[in-house]
């Protein structure tokens, strides 16, 4: 079961989702921003001011780019980056206003105090300007959103693999096994498989189980670790008795079992239990 969180699978997915967002943005470079120019009289650009074309054209792939890349890992990255976002947002279109303002002399021959001509030039700059980072930030959006989705299944996936994990360890370590203890007025059997740890509470011992109620039996955490079965459940703290089988990942000062969402802490005078 856990093998298929390595299987070949997860890279192969993971490289097509890479080369669509790569053909992507090729489409977005090589076709719709070079076909956006065309809200320009090009012609009379391309005849008397080819550097200028070069300028804007440089200017619209920049917006795409803070669109596609920075802005949306502003926007997604807590308050203070999100100001950061809107204010590099306000200062893009603050040079949108700036550079559709500004007058460019052509030959005498054509007329620049036609106001068509004049509104043309203004209107072509905004549609670029809003199109260019439309398409950016919606395309850098989406393309966080899938990477954020593959990511969280990516992850659903490998914790399912350990727990999967977990219950064949278990049912090889404890299957069928029990332990009995008196809580209250009763005797109650509970299967060792579902034993998620125990907790030292005050007095009494507190077995924490799998869907279902606490269980808190007249007893020592001690007198209860005698109950166990030597080698399958093992003391890592003075408060706290776990199940091997249920060990996802240990750090120096603590453990991470499978189905608990705290890590549990390891005392130093228990370290050695768990080697």
């Amino acid at each position: 079961m856990p093998a298929a969180s390595n299987s070949p699978v997860m890279p192969l997915k993971k490289n097509l989702n890479a080369s669509a967002e790569t053909w992507v943005d090729l489409l977005v470079c090589l076709g719709i921003l070079p076909c956006l120019m065309s809200v320009f009289p090009l012609e009379e650009w391309v005849a008397w001011k080819a550097a200028d074309v070069v300028v804007y054209l440089l200017w619209v792939y920049l917006c795409w780019y803070l669109g596609r890349q920075i802005l949306p890992k502003l926007f997604t990255a807590g308050k203070g980056r999100l100001w950061s976002g809107v204010a590099l947002l306000f200062l893009t279109a603050v040079l949108t206003f700036l550079m559709s303002i500004r007058k460019v002399p052509f030959p005498q021959e054509i007329d620049l105090d036609h106001p068509p001509r004049l509104y043309l030039y203004q209107q072509a700059v905004w549609v670029l300007y809003i199109a260019a980072m439309g398409t950016g930030l919606a395309t850098g959006i989406l393309a966080a959103k899938i990477r954020s989705l593959e990511s969280a299944r990516k992850e659903e996936k490998e914790k399912e693999a350990v727990r999967n994990d977990v219950e064949v360890r278990a049912a090889q370590a404890v299957a069928g096994e029990t332990v009995t203890v008196k809580a209250g007025y009763e005797d109650i059997t509970l299967p060792l498989a579902a034993i998620q740890y125990i907790e030292a509470r005050n007095n009494y011992a507190c077995i924490h189980l799998d869907n279902r109620e606490d269980v808190v039996p007249q007893m020592t955490l001690k007198s209860l670790l005698e109950l166990l079965p030597e080698g399958k459940f093992v003391r890592i703290h003075r408060s706290y008795v776990i199940p091997v089988h249920r060990i996802e990942s240990k750090k120096a000062t603590s453990v991470k079992l499978v189905g608990v969402e705290t890590p549990l802490p390891v005392g130093r005078a228990h370290k050695e239990n768990l080697k």
